[in-house]
């Protein structure tokens, strides 16, 4: 699997957490509270939806109760795939 460049793969994660608000969430709402889930009331099941779609459409397994602060932010959940993508390619 390629690596994904950064914006495109910064992109794809903003749409997979999108998606899985299911319309609670708009793009201009978390651009407003600086990226962060947690600060637009990101909900457990948006979560669970958002790891499962990311893990189905990058290949990559996330571990959230291991790495559970990265995911409070699109940077940080970015940044993890990113990481998990590398480890994926041998990169």
């Amino acid at each position: 699997m390629t690596v994904p460049q950064a914006d495109t793969l910064r992109a794809r994660i903003v749409g997979i957490v999108l998606h899985s608000a299911e319309g609670d969430l708009s793009e201009a709402d978390l651009a407003a509270a600086g990226w962060s889930l947690s600060g637009v009331s990101y909900s457990s099941l948006s979560y669970i939806r958002m790891i499962d779609a990311v893990e189905n459409e990058l290949g990559v397994y996330l571990d959230p109760e291991e790495e559970s602060e990265r995911f409070e932010t699109i940077e940080g959940i970015v940044g993890l795939v990113n990481e998990h993508l590398g480890e994926t390619t041998g990169a």
